[in-house]
């Protein structure tokens, strides 16, 4: 039981959670790079660039 009321307290934590501009943006980054081929040649430092760009950052 006890560790049921720790899983449950983490999931409450969660939902109260709010993320940061970084978290998102690693989160994106996380994304494209899961989304790539197995032949892509795609690094995550061009995908953050290209992110980068896209956003007005870069």
């Amino acid at each position: 039981m006890a560790q049921s009321a720790r899983l449950n307290d983490l999931v409450a934590r969660a939902k109260l959670h709010k993320m940061t501009p970084a978290e998102r943006r690693a989160q994106r980054v996380s994304l494209v790079m899961g989304l790539r081929g197995h032949n892509s040649t795609l690094t995550k430092e061009k995908v953050e660039t290209l992110l980068g760009e896209l956003e007005g950052i870069a």
